[in-house]
């Protein structure tokens, strides 16, 4: 694949990069004056350069590249031959700088030079809708979408930090781009465009609140009650240590392994920060006190007690299951030795790469030397039968998923067109029906969670007890006739059913399988229990969010849909080489390894420097911003000041001319050194003013602003109606909800975000079981022994 990346700071980037990790030849396309994300460091020994970042480094090894002035005859007719003979163009430029451009990537010029052409565009709130040319920056879009959270008990909500959030539209950008290619094949006489929305991106990485909101309302229940995971992030005699209870019994088991057995009754109260909070943490201090980080990981891990070390950059790559698989690979900026530093790998594995090789470095700052495309090494696999509204259609793929994250990438494939078997039993169900189903409302409370239902859309459910001879059997023909195979469980759970690949592909030769272990298929971490807040805190994720005086803080939430969405960009992959060769092949997605890819900065800054990166609130290295309380209780505005510019209008509208003149403001630096006091005089005037009307009078000056969005808003957001965002499903057994969908529109592509409403427990197995060949009366006496079933066994 030939792809030309028109891309500054992280997403653009960050796509171009997953490309390349597959082998895709990237051109990279910057401005005379440089990506900015070159002058961002770290640097090694102070050396700023353009060429010595490591971040920028770590983002573009292994691409080709040059500048280009827009302005200049010459060189854009050079992009424009470069562009003829591409497969793909990425752009993520921010507003401002596009238009400089517009006359070289209008998609009339670029469907008369390369009718073939993907052309992935990365924006703040996508192409159109009434947020479009909106002001933004990394806090405001965090702040809209719903990723500012009240993530320390008693202190204002707080961002996720790392430039975290930057990677995620990447990511996703990667997946819709090489969903485009399988369209593109259908002899296309037009660009197919892949319109990313990075607000929607963060959006599409949330639990559901939105869906979950609505079902508190119904049941007459605060929409926004704050609540923390137990027991999240403590501190041990050497560290910080994450210890995650995911069910009821691992609450008991926390009660049992710290000795305060009178606390087993009181979880929910202690989640919610009543006085019982305080008291538990009091008492469990002290054992805490008593253990390093490793003994209490051993302990709770003994007892099957989800729980991981904290690690930042510099204790991550001492770390075994890293260390042991090798993950973190030497490079160097600029090429030198004396620039040399640890950067994370590819954050997936297939079977049939060559393996982590090492990379050129990322191109120098300056015109590109004469650049040739490579041959492509197969002619493109055309499929002219292909509707671009279902790209998937045909594929057939067996879900074995758990939770969220394989499922995730199996309810995006039924979306497009896949034909999804998920399969479950009546003895033990997917656990995920439990997330968020709260009181057990009636005998069918297992069919109400949202968290659930909104993974678990476009596939069909049968459930099949795999303890049972017949149950396997059946799964295994299953299996057989599967183009794809997605789990996610610990790995020894597939392999206890001799479902892993290396049994399956006996039976299927073709068959590609993406497996997804928290930790890693090999490791002596492998069979570690863990959920999205383990590989939060052990990929670093947590240590650089928070305050800086408080502890490192859990996202709650984003890690497993990153991890799915990273899987996808390698299932597409394997599904083309396949299409190709008709090799099948094996896809490892470790999700710590996941985590570590998009929080790749702390590791580097520490290999560089020597330094660990601190947590910065909601602070900027840059310029000054920060969340204030509005006269709305419980209502928040983000409100970011980037220059001297946007410093004059927040003077205007404050309504203080005074402090143009103020040497305490007189310019970013001065800001900076003064932030405190820019804090007092923001969060005073906000505490006067109602949310909306605040984000009003910035936003009408260009100054980026923004409310805190919470759940019960989610549907309410205009921008999500213009680009239709929600698909309205009816539900068998909860009715009608407004299901959110994906963060980018493919065009020519897909005209809906789902396609049919998530299944009830053993929806169909009367349809695959009869496909299958069997009749009534075999399904019949399947059901009562209770091999099949359509309701919880012993519940």
């Amino acid at each position: 694949m030939r792809v030309v990346e028109v891309g500054e700071h992280i997403a653009g980037p960050y796509c171009t990069k997953l490309l390349a990790d597959l082998g895709a030849h990237v051109h990279k396309v910057e401005p005379s004056s440089g990506d900015p994300l070159r002058f961002w460091g770290p640097f090694a020994r102070g050396e700023v350069g353009p060429d010595q970042g490591g971040l920028f480094e770590y983002l573009n090894s292994g691409k080709t590249g040059g500048t280009v002035d827009p302005s200049n005859d010459q060189d854009i007719a050079v992009l424009h031959e470069l562009l003829a003979d591409a497969d793909m163009l990425v752009e993520n430029l921010a507003p401002g700088a596009l238009s400089r451009w517009n006359a070289v990537f209008d998609i009339d010029e670029l469907q008369s030079a390369n009718p073939g052409l993907i052309v992935v565009r990365i924006s703040d709130f996508g192409q159109h809708g009434p947020l479009r040319d909106r002001q933004t920056t990394a806090l405001t879009l965090q702040a809209a979408s719903g990723w500012v959270n009240d993530r320390e008990f008693g202190r204002p909500p707080v961002q996720a930090g790392g430039r975290i959030p930057e990677y995620i539209p990447g990511a996703y950008a990667a997946l819709g781009a090489l969903t485009a290619w399988r369209i593109a094949r259908n002899a296309s006489k037009r660009p197919v465009e892949v319109d990313v929305s990075m607000f929607e991106s963060l959006l599409s990485t949330l639990p559901y609140p939105m869906l979950l909101a609505e079902r508190l309302r119904s049941m007459g229940l605060p929409t926004n009650a704050k609540a923390a995971p137990m027991l999240g992030i403590v501190r041990a005699s050497d560290g910080w240590v994450g210890v995650n209870c995911l069910t009821g019994q691992h609450w008991l088991d926390v009660c049992a392994m710290v000795g305060l057995p009178e606390f087993e009754e009181h979880q929910l109260a202690i989640m919610l920060g009543g006085p019982e909070r305080d008291e538990f943490f009091a008492k469990a201090q002290p054992w805490f006190d008593s253990m390093t980080v490793a003994e209490i990981v051993d302990i709770s891990q003994a007892m099957r007690i989800p729980a991981a070390p904290v690690t930042d950059g510099a204790s991550i790559v001492e770390c075994p299951q890293y260390a042991e698989r090798g993950f973190f690979i030497e490079s160097a900026a600029n090429g030198a030795e004396s620039q040399r530093f640890r950067r994370p790998g590819p954050p997936f594995r297939l079977s049939r790469a060559s393996g982590a090789v090492s990379s050129p470095p990322a191109p120098r700052l300056g015109p590109a030397p004469k650049d040739t495309w490579p041959a492509h090494p197969l002619p493109v696999v055309p499929n002219a039968g292909l509707d671009s509204a279902l790209p998937f259609a045909g594929l057939r793929v067996f879900d074995l998923s758990t939770f969220w994250a394989g499922a995730y990438l199996t309810c995006y494939l039924g979306a497009f067109g896949a034909d999804v078997i998920k399969v479950e039993s009546i003895q033990r169900p997917d656990s995920h029906r439990y997330s968020g189903a709260l009181l057990r409302e009636g005998d069918d409370w297992y069919e109400r969670g949202p968290l659930w239902q909104g993974t678990n859309l476009n596939k069909r459910d049968v459930t099949l007890d795999l303890s049972s001879r017949e149950g396997l059997d059946i799964a295994k023909k299953l299996a057989s006739e599967a183009d794809v195979v997605v789990e996610n469980f610990s790995p020894r759970v597939v392999e206890n059913f001799g479902l892993d690949y290396d049994s399956l592909v006996k039976i299927n030769p073709g068959l590609i399988m993406v497996r997804m272990p928290g930790f890693g298929l090999v490791g002596p971490w492998r069979d570690y229990v863990g959920w999205a807040l383990n590989i939060e805190q052990l990929s670093g994720m947590s240590s650089v969010t928070g305050y800086n005086d408080g502890p490192p803080c859990n996202l709650q939430g984003p890690a497993d849909p990153i991890a799915g969405v990273h899987a996808g960009v390698a299932l597409l992959a394997a599904l083309e080489h396949r299409d190709r060769t008709g090799e099948g092949q094996l896809i490892e997605v470790a999700q710590i390894e996941v985590g570590a890819a998009v929080t790749a900065e702390p590791v580097i800054e520490f290999s560089l420097t020597g330094t660990v990166q601190a947590r910065e609130g909601n602070r900027h290295r840059v310029f000054t911003q920060g969340v204030y309380a509005t006269a709305v209780e419980g209502e928040w505005i983000a409100v970011s000041v980037r220059d001297d510019a946007d410093w004059k209008a927040t003077v205007e509208v404050l309504g203080r001319p005074e402090l143009a003149e103020d040497p305490r403001f007189f310019c970013a630096s001065a800001r900076l050194a003064h932030h405190e006091d820019f804090d007092t005089i923001l969060g005073g005037w906000s505490a006067r003013l109602n949310p909306d009307d605040a984000v009003e009078q910035l936003g009408a000056r260009g100054v980026p602003a923004e409310r805190v969005l919470t759940s019960d808003r989610m549907y309410q957001i205009d921008q999500l109606e213009a680009r239709s965002y929600y698909e309205d499903l009816e539900h068998p057994v909860t009715g009608r909800h407004r299901y959110p969908g994906w963060p980018f529109r493919i065009s020519p592509g897909p005209t809906h975000q789902h396609r049919t409403a998530p299944p009830t427990l053993g929806q169909h197995n009367n349809e695959v079981l009869r496909a299958q060949g069997l009749s009534d009366s075999d399904i019949a006496a399947l059901r009562a022994r209770n091999v099949i079933g359509e309701r919880i066994l012993n519940i």
